[in-house]
């Protein structure tokens, strides 16, 4: 089911997204026809996919069920100065909070 409020553009790409310091509206390009057409909006979360990669610390991390590196809300694992970046920026803060202590 798909949220009522959400709008649901398919075989359509962002190619820029247009504001003078905040964001106005996306310039889009239907990727079957080439059409190009405007979105206003407010704001936009950009994410680049997720394809879960965390074999490589299973035996060192506690992972749960689903293979996600276990973190508090600072992204710090249960071994001192190991944080996962699933968060990237607040992994970037509590790691550099760490170090200078």
């Amino acid at each position: 089911m798909v949220e009522p409020r959400m709008k649901l553009i398919w075989d359509t790409v962002v190619t820029q997204i247009e504001g003078d310091g905040i964001v106005k509206q996306l310039v889009l390009k239907n990727t079957k026809n080439d059409k190009i057409s405007k979105l206003e909006l407010a704001g936009v979360f950009v994410a680049i996919g997720s394809e879960l990669n965390s074999v490589q610390w299973r035996g060192l991390l506690p992972l749960d069920e689903e293979g996600y590196i276990i973190t508090n809300e600072l992204m710090e694992t249960k071994i001192p100065g190991i944080f996962a970046a699933g968060d990237s920026a607040t992994a970037a803060i509590s790691a550099e909070r760490f170090l200078s202590f």
